[in-house]
Order: C-alpha cells, then structure tokens, then sequence
C-alpha cells in the first residue's frame, strides 16, 4: 500500500498542536514532531492555507481552527454507539434529572461523544469532543476495569493529580478496578473536579468487549446523597444499550487504544445555567 509521507507529517504536526492545547511557536513544534524547521514550516503553511492552523500576525505563534472541531464534531455525530445510545441517555437523564454522558477510550483520555443536559438551574458544563484523564473519571474506570490490558496501561500511564481526591497509586487504582468489576459502576468522588461526583458503567458490544461508558454527573450537594442509585441507574442503561448494538450488529467506530500522551484539557465546573465555558467535565 502507498503511503504518503507528507500527510503523515502534516497528521503529526495536527495532533502535536492537539496535545500542546495552546498557541505554539514554530520551534516548539519543531522539537515535538522531530521533523527539520523548514519541513514543519511548510507543513504549517499547507495547513494554514486549508484553513485548519491559524498564525497570529504579532506573535508569529500557530494556532487550530475550528474547522478541525469540526471534523471530531461530525465525527461522533454520525456514530453508529451514538445513536443507537441516544434513546437510552434520554432516559437516564430523564430518571436521574442530572447531566449525562458518553465516552470513548482515546489514549490516555475519555473523549465525550455525546451528552445531554440536566434541567436543573445549576448543571455541568461539557461538550462533544472533549476528554480528559481516564483514571480521574467514572467513564474512564469504568471502560479501564474491563480492559484485559488494563494493567499494562496502567504502568505506561502518568497518574497526575487533578484535585486532593485524585488517585495516582497505580495499585490503590487496581484495588478500585476489581471493587468496579464487581459492582458493575464506577464512582469518582471529587477526582476530577472538586464538588463534582459522577458515577459510570461500561458498555460492551456484541462479542463482550468494552467500547464506551455512560455516566450520571452533577453537584456533590445533589449527587452526594444518591450514588448507589445512580449507579444503578447507569448500569441499568449501559446493558440495554449493549443489548441493542448486539441486536443491531452496530459498526461502532472506536478510537485506538494509545497509551502515549493525554489531554491537557481544562476540567469543567458546577455553573449556573446559561454560562458558556469552554471546558469538560468528568
């Protein structure tokens, strides 16, 4: 099969911008994709032209566009796992009265492929196409505890510390695994984001592996009070929704599992209804 050099450069200059989350000069990029200056600077002008790389004028510094949201957008937009799932996280929205979403695994992050909102005055913020660490979210232990490789990512991964609640013990982190596997949900106490608790389960396709997870999010002062019924809640859902994708012999398009780099995204925050943040929750 033929490949082309150069979109593979121009694919790693996309995804080093992607990892570095902000504007970058060209020398750091340089050094991120191991490519020489001229090579990179050529490669940011084909993408500047195409319209997926922006430069600032004063500070000479690369930026992405939207259009590259776009395109993840679309993406999760036309999943076979999300619409099948759709009906389902209406549902449990509906049941738990508290936002919920949907997960995939991508390297070290969980990348949000859908979510609805809860109506309440005071909600989570979120948006489709954005991730963040998997060891400090219930999407992403839930997916994690019925990973035979599970262990093995684990040693390979960086454990940071999202708030005093994060676990970054890789065997108080495979403790919690097996409790996980046994309950059939996983919980994230103020791990990710402080006075925030979500509660996850994993969904499996038609051969029994785990592809994504559903989770139940919202304020400590409301969520606090009822994880083990939420977590039943979220489990309930997630076998319905792997009943129908083995009904339905869905194609799901799942994102590789990577081990190398994680998100650096912002983690989002309990906010009044109505203000706009760019940020995830977990």
């Amino acid at each position: 099969m033929a490949v082309n050099r150069s979109v593979l450069r121009g694919i790693a200059v996309l995804e080093a911008m992607a990892e570095i989350g902000e504007p970058v000069p060209l020398g750091t990029l340089v050094e991120h994709v191991g490519l020489d200056k001229a090579t990179v600077w050529r490669l940011l002008s084909t993408l500047v032209e195409a319209g997926y790389v922006i430069q600032d004028e004063d500070t000479g510094r690369y930026a992405l566009t939207n259009r590259v949201l776009r395109l993840a957008r679309s993406f999760f937009e036309h999943s076979d796992l999300r619409s099948v799932a759709r009906p389902h996280l209406m549902r449990l929205r509906n049941e738990a009265d508290e936002t919920v979403h949907l997960g995939q695994i991508d390297g070290e992050r969980v990348v949000y492929i859908d979510k609805i909102d809860a109506e309440r005055s005071v909600r989570l913020v979120s948006s489709v196409a954005q991730g963040m660490p998997i060891h400090t979210t219930s999407l992403g232990k839930a997916i994690l505890a019925h990973l035979p490789e599970a262990a093995d990512l684990i040693e390979g991964m960086e454990l940071t510390r999202k708030t005093p609640q994060s676990i970054t013990n890789p065997n108080v982190l495979l403790r919690e695994l097996r409790i996980i596997r046994e309950v059939g949900y996983a919980t994230d106490h103020e791990e990710n984001e402080e006075n925030v608790i979500c509660v996850g389960s994993p969904v499996l396709d038609g051969r029994g592996r785990v592809i994504a997870a559903v989770s139940v999010s919202g304020p400590k002062f409301r969520v606090g009070r009822q994880v083990k019924v939420l977590g039943e809640l979220c489990r309930r859902t997630a076998e319905r929704i792997s009943s129908d994708l083995e009904g339905a012999s869905a194609m799901i398009a799942i994102p590789p599992l990577r081990v190398a780099g994680s998100d650096a995204s912002q983690p989002g925050r309990v906010d009044d209804a109505g203000d706009a943040h760019e940020e995830s929750t977990p």
